[in-house]
């Protein structure tokens, strides 16, 4: 199998089409709750001359999809191996192959270690590619990978997508290297909170670091606030290991504050480790160093849709009860939330990541239905992305750096009323918002595949043809 081993590209661009989609969510406050349809894969009817399993000695040869995607099936003394490459996202080499009625089964791992199982078969004069069985999460079972003919021998590919590199290197090579920041702050809560606050809140965190239980605050007004907002967005973690001083009403004296633990000390600096590393983790599973703020807008966007889910037992049970259990600390360590958990949880991981974000909200006036969104500073210019929208869609980008126009027609939000951060806002004064940036409009209509840093450019999937063809929409983002 060494001669036939190639190698793939870093950048993740799937040419496969999905097997399973949620649909877009309808508008209501929260997202509409809807069944996954699991997708039938029909095989085309074996020929009148073909009786019960395949001859692995018909399939074995050399196959080409265009010049991204290769399938080489040898026979090697008794048994029969084949390898696979899906150009730009997995190499499967050395797998084994059993006959069955339809094609030949094969059996192998993804470069990292991950169970794959799929059937190669006749589809017409061409072949097709099945996928059976996967834990790869871009190769759900039932996805096809279709249009394959034979050819004389592996044709090199053209490196048109970008630099290759050794599939071997995948699983040992990090993404990026980012480190955990307990003290982050984004230029809205300063905008929004004024000076004094974001100055208490470091200094509460300083004490925190420290093991001490009071810190410098100019006074209870500012005590208050910044007790109150600052941690879910700025350090989750937080609202789990302390709370305001016995004396809540008398917390601060003298310009020292004070407050209480609710855990041992030790163990309130060891949650923090541990937040902070799981936090650091999936920053550097999900950003490359190089990334620009709206790659890592993008990337984010794409891998909580992939990722995560919406709680509709807690949705449903706010109708009847009050619920004090969600927090955006609840999201990370769940995978479920509601709207404010996982709006507070995007824009936290985008500020540990360097890009200014922060929350949005509005009740909409025709059924007083409240939501919260993200809402991003890049390059100067604001926009507004919807994490909980987007979940279940396969990346539904309709809800991604959309404009107030866009957030309006969406679900009917006024951006005359819209307030960032919390209700403080509406009631000091701030610099005034304003999404009106209309540079990715075009993203709207399409679902998300991948992007590439090397040329600037998103793919998204466009059905071309009745047969399972599909063709791509380019997106040029230069310049972000």
């Amino acid at each position: 199998m060494k001669k036939y081993r190639i190698t793939i590209i870093t950048v993740l661009c799937a040419l496969l089409l999905l097997a399973a989609c949620t649909g877009e969510p309808q508008k209501t406050a929260e997202p509409v709750q809807t069944e996954i349809a699991e997708e039938i894969v029909v095989l085309p009817e074996p020929s009148p001359a073909e009786t019960g399993p395949a001859d692995p000695d018909d399939y074995v040869g050399v196959y080409a999809n265009g010049n991204t995607d290769f399938v080489v099936l040898e026979e090697i003394e008794d048994s029969y191996v084949m390898s696979v490459v899906l150009y730009r996202l997995i190499g499967l080499d050395g797998g084994t192959v059993s006959a069955s009625e339809d094609g030949v089964v094969y059996r192998s791992v993804d470069p990292e270690g991950n169970p794959m199982t799929v059937t190669f078969c006749r589809d017409g004069e061409q072949y097709a590619l099945r996928v059976d069985e996967s834990t790869w999460e871009y190769l759900a079972p039932g996805t096809v990978v279709s249009g394959f003919e034979r050819v004389e021998s592996l044709p090199a590919p053209t490196g048109e997508y970008g630099e290759q590199i050794d599939p071997d290197d995948l699983p040992h090579t990090p993404k990026g290297q980012y480190t955990f920041n307990p003290k982050v702050c984004s230029v809205f809560m300063e905008e929004v909170f004024g000076s004094d606050m974001c100055e208490a809140w470091y200094n509460l965190v300083d004490a925190v670091l420290k093991g001490e239980d009071t810190f410098a605050c100019k006074d209870q007004y500012t005590y208050d606030w910044m007790m109150g907002q600052f941690p879910e967005h700025c350090l989750p973690i937080l609202k789990e290991l302390i709370d305001y001083a016995w004396d809540r009403e008398n917390s601060v004296k003298d310009g020292v504050a004070s407050f209480t633990y609710l855990v041992p000390l030790e163990e309130a600096r060891a949650r923090i480790d541990e937040f902070g590393e799981m936090i650091e983790g999936m920053l550097n599973e999900i950003f490359e160093d190089d990334y620009s703020d709206f790659e890592k807008c993008l990337a984010l966007y794409a891998y909580f849709s992939d990722h995560y889910q919406y709680d509709w037992d807690t949705y449903a049970k706010m109708y009847d009860e009050y619920v004090d259990y969600t927090s955006c600390y609840r999201f990370f360590q769940t995978g479920i939330g509601i709207c404010h958990e996982i709006s507070s949880a995007y824009s936290y991981l985008l500020l540990q990541a360097g890009v200014q974000a922060t929350t949005m909200s509005e009740t909409r006036a025709y059924d007083l239905s409240g939501h919260q969104w993200s809402y991003v500073r890049i390059n100067g210019k604001e926009y507004h992305i919807d994490p909980t929208y987007v979940l279940g869609t396969g990346g539904a980008l309709r809800y991604f750096m959309m404009t107030d126009e866009k957030r309006e027609e969406e679900d009917s939000y006024d951006p005359a009323t819209f307030y960032a951060v919390s209700h403080y806002s509406r009631e000091n004064p701030h610099p005034a918002y304003a999404a009106d940036d209309e540079t990715f409009s075009p993203l709207w209509e399409y679902d998300f595949e991948s992007f590439d840093h090397a040329t600037h450019t998103v793919l998204c999937p466009v059905e071309a043809g009745d047969y399972g063809e599909w063709s791509h929409f380019e997106f040029d983002y230069s310049g972000y």
